[in-house]
């Protein structure tokens, strides 16, 4: 397996983990945001204190994305400038 191909391969892949990481943090935070009805004083900070924590771990996988997407765009870019020409036939 050639440089190029091995870097588009990880490139792919990269990118593709940089779509999927935010997914679970974002429903968690879709999830709890809901607040509950006829709350208590108690449970009305302790939803607000779990809210904040998961929007916190959404904010973390976000940039982790962001830094997988980058070095996936690094990669791709490296197998484009790096691929063979194609084959001509005479």
């Amino acid at each position: 397996m050639s440089r190029a191909r091995l870097a588009l391969s990880i490139g792919i892949l990269l990118l593709l983990a940089a779509c999927l990481l935010p997914c679970l943090p974002l429903f968690q935070v879709a999830g709890m945001s809901l607040p509950y009805q006829d709350p208590t004083p108690e449970l009305l900070r302790q939803h607000a204190a779990n809210v904040a924590a998961a929007e916190r771990r959404l904010a973390v996988c976000v940039a982790v994305a962001g830094a997988l997407a980058l070095l996936g765009l690094v990669a791709l870019a490296y197998a484009w400038r790096r691929r063979r020409p194609p084959a001509t036939s005479a």
